[in-house]
């Protein structure tokens, strides 16, 4: 058996001696000594390099391989250290010059393990500065098409579910999810016009967070409204600037979250709430609320920054209220 350190050798000698095409793009295996084996990537143009640059780059390749990428040791290892999360990770490419990092992940014994080199884990990353590790990891995500039958919820009677309409920026999305997270939000529904929330952009600012949420898309507000009614929520408040014209909203801090289970919806970063959503807030059919503002201080606030100011209104009556 050759070393660690000999085998990456030759490998390296014959890339630069011009190997033939199927010598470089092949995966050199070896075992450690009293450990699995694992394979070597030495080419940019191998497949699992080829299937990590899709997921990385396009919503429609997540969508059909039903994975996406993870980046960077902390979040990889959170997610192998929660058992609830542990078996969503598919594959992970280690760097070569990281053995200690290999020799951790090797201690779980259904993960595929790989090893890539610096060149290898370059074209792999999407940070500026790549970290070493990279994963496949699949999604949880659940899609509800018209009429399809809901996700099952864990409701309580003070449950609270979060819907994002048409949130299209995935430092928002990804910051909204870490919250929901914090406070114990039931789950979250993502309406159309919000970006991906398996983007690794997003995946990077939620911390890994959209992982451990339940995270339902759903094609309208209608099919939102009929899950919701499906995990017996009675009330659907949608967060608004401070009251206007005819439409009556109110503090998000005069609330009472604990009461029932209940639904609050965050519009757009730019736009707000989309029209359907308006809507149904002018007619009455949803509830409006808003965060207090100093007068004449600033016209509104960050999306994910009001949300959050409202999630952790909640946690606090939770808290609170025994």
């Amino acid at each position: 058996l050759f070393s660690d350190r000999a085998a990456f050798a030759i490998i390296r000698q014959q890339h630069n001696n011009g190997a033939s095409a199927r010598e470089k793009i092949r995966s050199r295996r070896w075992a450690h000594q009293g450990r699995r084996h694992v394979d070597l990537i030495t080419s940019t143009q191998s497949n699992t390099v080829k299937r990590i640059q899709s997921l990385l780059t396009k919503r429609k390749k997540r969508t059909e391989l039903g994975s996406t990428v993870v980046e960077g040791p902390k979040m990889l290892f959170d997610l192998l250290e929660n058992q609830k999360t542990r078996h969503l990770v598919r594959q992970v490419l280690v760097s070569v010059d990281k053995p200690e990092w290999r020799d951790e992940l090797l201690s779980y014994e259904e993960l595929h393990v790989c090893e890539g080199t610096p060149e290898v884990m370059e074209v792999c990353s999407d940070t500026v500065t790549p970290q070493g590790i990279v994963a496949t990891v699949r999604i949880p995500q659940k899609e509800v098409e018209g009429g399809g039958k809901p996700p099952v919820a864990q409701s309580n009677r003070n449950s609270l579910y979060l819907v994002l309409d048409g949130v299209s920026d995935p430092g928002n999305v990804g910051t909204l999810l870490r919250s929901c997270v914090a406070v114990n939000v039931a789950g979250g529904l993502l309406m159309p016009g919000c970006c991906d929330p398996w983007n690794p952009k997003t995946v990077r600012s939620a911390m890994g967070c959209c992982f451990r949420v339940p995270i339902v898309s759903v094609p309208s507000l209608q099919e939102a409204l009929r899950v919701l009614e499906a995990w017996q929520v009675s009330d659907v408040f949608a967060a608004t600037m401070q009251k206007s014209g005819d439409t009556h909203s109110l503090p998000y801090d005069s609330v009472d979250w604990t009461r029932r289970p209940s639904a609050l919806v965050v519009g757009n970063e730019s736009s707000g709430l989309s029209q359907e959503v308006r809507s149904m807030v002018t007619s009455g059919d949803l509830s409006a609320l808003y965060v207090p503002m100093e007068p004449d201080s600033v016209e509104s606030l960050n999306a994910a920054v009001c949300g959050s100011v409202i999630l952790f209104e909640y946690h606090r009556q939770c808290r609170t209220s025994g």
